[in-house]
């Protein structure tokens, strides 16, 4: 079975959401989702689009998900992307569609002019952080995220 990407519909709002809670279970917080649907359709297919999403498929079903955004790196002076998700259903896993949402993510970094990717990977996850080191991503040492709610 061959996986292809493709990029997520406002229609796909739903699969979008499911994926998000697989992820959100996966990383061992089943009740962290909070978007619905309906901002789904606003922030990622109305007129002031706030992230870009790809769909793995396996047979015309979504397997797979990456979340993108642009940010800016005042340093270089160009926009960069980055990966705020990437998840892939179990049963999907070492089909390829990982490989293929990423790659699928950097042509859109190419696409945009992106000086680079950044990647989160969760510290305890060493399957993702094995993942991304085999595509040319490197942990920025001494950076640590901090986060203030709102």
């Amino acid at each position: 079975m061959s996986v292809s990407v493709r990029p997520a519909r406002p229609d796909d709002s739903g699969h979008i959401l499911r994926l998000l809670r697989l992820l959100a279970a996966f990383e061992g917080e089943p009740e962290g989702v909070v978007v619905t649907e309906e901002i789904i359709r606003r922030d990622g297919f109305g007129p002031h689009r706030r992230f870009e999403a790809l769909l793995a498929e396996r047979e015309g079903a979504p397997c797979g998900l990456v979340v993108t955004y642009l940010a800016y790196s005042s340093w270089k002076g160009a926009t960069s992307l980055v990966v705020h998700d990437l998840f892939v259903e179990e049963g999907a896993r070492g089909t390829g569609a990982g490989s293929a949402l990423l790659a699928a993510a950097a042509r859109l970094a190419a696409e945009n002019g992106c000086c680079r990717m950044d990647v989160n990977v969760l510290d305890w996850n060493e399957e993702a952080r094995r993942f991304y080191g085999e595509r040319g991503f490197t942990p920025l040492e001494g950076w640590r995220i901090h986060r203030r709610g709102l």
